[in-house]
């Protein structure tokens, strides 16, 4: 089985912005489809939100989604849709049957399409690939019905979902029995090779949350990751730090929004000013802004220390005491 596997794609996103919508249609129809015709794909999988806006869908935005579903289904290949936690309208889950597939869709579209499946309600078990919508990730009584139902260590081989793969709680990555899961929900890539948990990131970068990193959809055999195929047409989030912005290296500025980081002991250096003047006079298409700190600081992917340093204290104030437990979980595993 050769499958093509796609990560978050929130159409709509930027607030319904025409400028993204067309940057995202042109990325399916130049690689996405030319992919699944040119690897001979088998199945394309979705790993939840396909869209954005979870209480409703723009028109245009609705249409052009449609038409773009429409032509990769027209393909022939089996389709699977994951939904995730954007594309229900309501976190309850009594209103399940309010998600964007019914209403973008509909029953028309499965009678036209048959090759397609929307899995928003209950798992789905298909040549040894278990599917599980957002809820079923969510919810403990779901996931331990859904041990339940399937024999996990037999009749699995590997599971795709929308959840945060990383707050999974060791039992439950346990009674996984070592099978492979493949994610969406989580933007960036987060790779477990011990415990075989695998969130693919979006396909699009979307924000400077995603700053400095590569996006990809998958080609994968026999559920194992054989090719990634890197998203450059979607617009990428640059942050170049103090001397790297002497760099004379185009391909940084190229599609991209770009931020200077500049200390405040260089900020007034001429050598500075006169660099940064021609940076935003030669790349005007790439958005440059410029942001000074006051303390020399430290860049990790997606996260600079000295700007907004007491964010963390702003959090443990602030987050609501139901997700406390899951906050300090993924904290101290994260400081392990």
């Amino acid at each position: 089985m050769k499958d093509l596997v796609i990560g978050d794609c929130h159409f709509g996103i930027k607030t319904n912005s025409i400028f993204w919508l067309n940057k995202q249609i042109k990325f399916f129809d130049e690689v996405v489809i030319k992919t699944i015709k040119t690897e001979n794909i088998d199945r394309i999988i979705f790993l939840g939100d396909l869209t954005d806006v979870r209480y409703s869908i723009n028109q245009y935005v609705g249409i052009e989604l449609k038409r773009l579903v429409n032509r990769i289904a027209d393909t022939g290949k089996r389709i699977i849709f994951v939904a995730g936690n954007h594309d229900y309208y309501s976190p309850i889950e009594e209103y399940v049957d309010y998600n964007s597939y019914e209403m973008l869709f509909g029953d028309e579209f499965i009678k036209q399409h048959p090759n397609v499946t929307f899995v928003t309600k209950d798992p789905l078990l298909e040549d040894g690939s278990l599917f599980l919508p957002w809820y079923w990730t969510e919810n403990p009584e779901h996931f331990d019905d859904m041990l339940y139902r399937y024999n996990i260590k037999h009749d699995v081989d590997a599971i795709y979902c929308h959840a945060d793969l990383t707050c999974w709680p060791g039992p439950r990555i346990a009674s996984i029995h070592g099978k492979p899961i493949y994610s969406g929900h989580i933007h960036y890539i987060v790779d477990d090779p011990v415990c075989n948990l695998h969130n693919v990131g979006a396909a699009f970068a979307f924000t400077f949350n995603d700053v400095n990193q590569d996006r990809f959809i998958y080609i994968m055999e026999d559920n194992k990751i054989v090719k990634k195929i890197k998203n450059e047409i979607s617009p990428k989030f640059v942050r170049i730090v103090n001397k790297d912005i002497f760099k004379d290296d185009d391909s940084l500025y190229d599609n991209a929004y770009v931020q200077l980081i500049v200390s405040s002991n260089n900020i007034n250096k001429s050598e500075y000013v006169d660099r940064i003047k021609f940076l935003k006079n030669k790349y005007v298409d790439s958005n440059v802004r410029v942001h000074i700190i006051d303390s020399e600081y430290e860049i990790d992917n997606a996260n600079i220390k000295g700007i907004n340093s007491n964010i963390g204290k702003y959090i443990e104030d602030n987050i609501p005491k139901n997700l406390n437990d899951k906050y300090l979980y993924i904290k101290e595993k994260i400081k392990n």
